[in-house]
């Protein structure tokens, strides 16, 4: 049976080499980093633990693509023992597990695909929707693909949870990688085409290319930010707290805490109570002054 990596051949601070025995004070910091981070995600309703079938569609097309179970170890970073469980389907798996198969790349294929098998189709449908984000109007696409326009428009409006040939996939990675990175106006498209395009992109959130690396684009739980989005009260909360709980790990004074986050001394104070009697603080109503009181939890 194959084993995880050895302590050894993991950084200092890395939360791994910590369960595997080394609990020195960079090691004690970066596991005290990552629990504070799994209990902010679950607080704000992302576990960390998923079922093993998305990573195992992708596993799927690793091999599809011709990659071998070795070299998918390597860019995985799994040991071959997860590898066939997760092909398996079996139990779930962390989180960061899944990411890190998911940005595994799929190499391009040589020439021209004829494959007609079909694949989930959101990274097609990002591809295509941040291109008519940069300009790229759609019938323009369409001719360069040497597509109907209404082909790519049933392809949008079927959204990411579409399914698409795995031909088309290429061909819009292909058409993505060349013209991402280009302005449309600088190659024969009219400028009143190219801001219509965007404007539609900007009407439905669609971002851009340069909100993208290209590994999220096949990431189904990658969301990029089209636009900047407050924290509701209650995640900036959570925030908050993690923050100040982990500097209370280091022994910090309420005013060196403070001075770190750009909070009050008082407002830390507040938390750090709350942190180690479980007492909670009343919040007033929107709008009335704060309170500093705490009652009984």
């Amino acid at each position: 049976m194959t084993t995880s990596l050895p302590a050894e051949e993991l950084e200092h601070g890395d939360p791994r080499r910590y369960r595997r025995g080394c609990h020195c004070a960079k090691c004690r910091a970066g596991a005290n980093r990552r629990n504070i981070k799994n209990r902010y995600l679950r607080q704000t309703g992302r576990p960390t633990m998923r079922t093993a079938d998305k990573a195992a569609d992708h596993l799927l097309r690793l091999r599809a693509a011709g990659l071998d179970d070795k070299t998918i170890r390597k860019l995985t970073g799994i040991c071959p023992d997860v590898l066939y469980r997760i092909l398996r389907r079996e139990g779930t798996i962390h989180a960061r597990t899944e990411t890190r198969i998911l940005h595994a790349p799929v190499p391009a294929a040589t020439g021209r695909s004829t494959n007609r098998a079909y694949i989930p189709g959101h990274g097609t449908v990002r591809r295509l929707r941040a291109l008519i984000a940069a300009g790229w109007y759609m019938a323009e696409l369409a001719r360069r693909l040497g597509k109907q326009k209404e082909n790519l428009k049933q392809i949008l409006d079927r959204g990411e949870n579409s399914q698409v040939t795995h031909y088309l996939a290429e061909e819009v990675r292909a058409l993505y990688s060349e013209l991402h990175d280009q302005k449309p106006e600088d190659h024969g498209v009219q400028r009143h085409f190219a801001e219509r395009a965007r404007q539609m992109a900007r009407s439905r959130n669609w971002a851009a290319p340069e909100y993208w690396d290209e590994d999220d684009f096949d990431n189904p739980d990658f969301e990029p930010a089209a636009e900047d989005t407050e924290l509701s009260k209650n995640q900036l909360g959570a925030l908050r707290r993690a923050e100040i709980e982990h500097l209370i790990s280091f022994n910090l004074s309420h005013k060196e805490i403070a001075t770190r986050l750009g909070m009050s001394e008082g407002y830390v104070r507040d938390i750090a109570r709350e942190i180690t009697t479980g007492a909670r603080r009343v919040r007033p109503p929107e709008g009335a002054a704060a309170s500093p009181y705490l009652v009984a939890a």
